[in-house]
């Protein structure tokens, strides 16, 4: 299991992301406790479409997807939060134990609570680690046949070679004959990918804003969010999202004896949230040693959910 870095850790980290050539936050500290309420907004803005289409994908193709799937299996779910999206196909799956991992111990532990509490006949698992690190699952369990559960598309948020990084870990953490179900949003007409991260109610740049709040409590600064502003916007040469936080005007900051400037429409890169073609799923699934089995996708063609199998 990977530790958490000591304050003075994530402290250097930061700082290192703020005084490089291209300033960046991490994404990560988009999520304290502020900032996971906006997010949990974001998913019900009616621009915002990722979160609900691929919802009824999960709700509409719940049957097709356990037909795919061996019964009494371990569902393994990285990075599973809440433990919400997989309550669309338990009762299709029925696996023999579901093991959701997430790096909040106690979130965590309060989500296997409430899943066990609405599935009293299943075996819930949970391991806190940082899916960066491989994910120990139970000894008891690693004979069984085992599939990955990893919606959302947050495979969009890796670099592309971190993203086959990830899916290699994957298919090694499955073994030969598992599989991975996979929800990935799809490269689509620059307006709806705009209007998604540019809503109208302002909800996705408070989110974005918010970074500034939490880095203010983890380095004791006085990071002015006043004086930045949310920029998104499709590269569509990259096939991505790009989210920064644009400086509004010269600035200088003390902050844990260094002095850190922004200079005026200077941007600080928050996100890169990569979209993909069913070809280009197929290509990065085969890289990492799965095949794709099949993809379901809404009416629009906004996103997909696609099965991966192990070779």
């Amino acid at each position: 299991m990977s530790h958490p870095l000591t304050l003075e850790q994530e402290q250097a980290a930061i700082l290192e992301g703020l005084e490089a050539e291209q300033k960046f936050i991490n994404p990560k500290y988009f999520y304290n406790h502020h900032g996971s309420k906006l997010f949990e907004k974001i998913t019900q803005l009616d621009e915002y479409y990722p979160t609900r289409t691929e919802r009824d994908i999960l709700k509409d193709r719940a049957d097709d997807i356990a037909n795919l799937i061996e019964k009494n299996a371990v569902i393994i779910e990285p990075g599973a939060g809440s433990c919400k999206k997989i309550e669309y196909l338990l009762e299709a799956l029925h696996p023999k134990a579901y093991v959701p991992q997430d790096v909040s111990a106690e979130f965590l532990q309060q989500s296997a609570e409430r899943l066990s509490n609405s599935y009293p006949w299943l075996k819930v698992v949970p391991v806190a680690s940082d899916f960066s690190q491989p994910i120990e699952i139970p000894q008891s369990l690693k004979s069984e046949r085992k599939y990955v559960f990893y919606p959302g598309s947050t495979i969009g948020n890796f670099e592309p070679e971190d993203a086959l990084q990830f899916l290699k870990q994957m298919r090694q953490l499955v073994g030969d004959g598992g599989g991975m179900i996979l929800g990935v949003d799809l490269h689509k007409d620059n307006d709806v990918l705009h209007a998604a991260y540019n809503d109208s109610e302002g909800v996705t740049a408070a989110f974005n804003l918010n970074t500034l709040s939490h880095i203010n409590e983890i380095l004791g600064s006085d990071f002015d969010i006043e004086k930045f502003e949310h920029i998104a916007l499709y590269n569509n040469e990259q096939q991505r999202i790009e989210m920064y936080l644009k400086s509004l005007e010269f600035q200088s900051y003390e902050v844990l004896g260094r002095t850190l400037t922004f200079a005026r429409d200077e941007l600080v890169h928050t996100e890169h949230s990569y979209k993909y073609t069913l070809k280009g799923i197929g290509m990065l699934a085969e890289r990492a040693g799965f095949e794709l089995g099949y993809s379901w996708t809404d009416a629009d063609n906004l996103f997909s959910v696609n099965y991966l199998n192990a070779r």
